[in-house]
């Protein structure tokens, strides 16, 4: 167990340490979801009356689409090097270097994240709480193993551009309806913020366990 962990913050460190070199992916996802929130400022006619129902809307469609490409590019020093394969021959679990993957790739879109959140406050004037900060972390958590393990399947495929959204948008839609409602109560419409937080606590729990156990045969394959 301890040797696993020890891996999976390996495997974790190497990605971040090669992130902050390259300093290729977050920034491209910030400039993105400022964009996004720029035409949806001027797409919209947003005032404090319906902020709070127009603004989750157009933070998850920047989470969505921000979340392809980041755990897209999760595998893509390993295909572009050929290295994993040689990564998978070392005594390491597949699950360990899984796990690993998919926490540099959460910590990623959580630094893209830092960016989103205040700059909707600052567009849409709608308030960033706790409660929006956490129902959007715990979503994170879920639809990073789902993602990061769909990229693992797709990571050798020619058309992987075109099979990872194929394969993970339906299976984000539960993060993204209870995330919604979580979001949208924090920002003052009306429903159960505890039931949609609830939500996610278990979707993230049903996901990360099965992805854990599937990431062995994925990754083996």
């Amino acid at each position: 167990m301890t040797n696993s962990f020890a891996v999976a913050v390996a495997v974790a460190r190497k990605d971040l340490r090669a992130e902050w070199r390259t300093r290729e992916l977050v920034p491209a996802l910030a400039q993105f979801v400022i964009l996004a929130l720029v035409i949806a400022n001027f797409g919209f006619q947003i005032d404090s009356r319906n902020a709070p129902s127009i603004a989750p809307g157009i933070l998850w469609l920047a989470l969505v689409f921000a979340g392809l490409v980041a755990f897209g590019r999760a595998f893509a020093a390993e295909r572009e090097q050929a290295s994993l394969e040689a990564l998978l021959m070392t005594p390491a679990s597949p699950v360990a270097i899984f796990a690993g993957k998919a926490t540099a790739a959460t910590l990623l879109l959580i630094g893209c994240e830092a960016v989103l959140l205040p700059a909707l406050t600052l567009f849409f004037g709608t308030p960033l709480s706790v409660q929006v900060i956490a129902a959007v972390l715990l979503a994170t958590i879920g639809m990073a193993a789902l993602g990061c393990l769909f990229a693992a399947m797709v990571a050798r495929v020619r058309a992987r551009e075109l099979l990872l959204p194929l394969l993970t948008l339906p299976l984000w839609i539960p993060f993204i309806v209870a995330g919604g409602q979580a979001v949208q109560v924090a920002m003052g419409a009306s429903g159960s913020y505890d039931q949609a937080m609830a939500l996610l606590v278990d979707f993230d729990i049903l996901f990360v366990v099965l992805t854990s156990l599937a990431a062995r045969f994925v990754l083996d394959d």
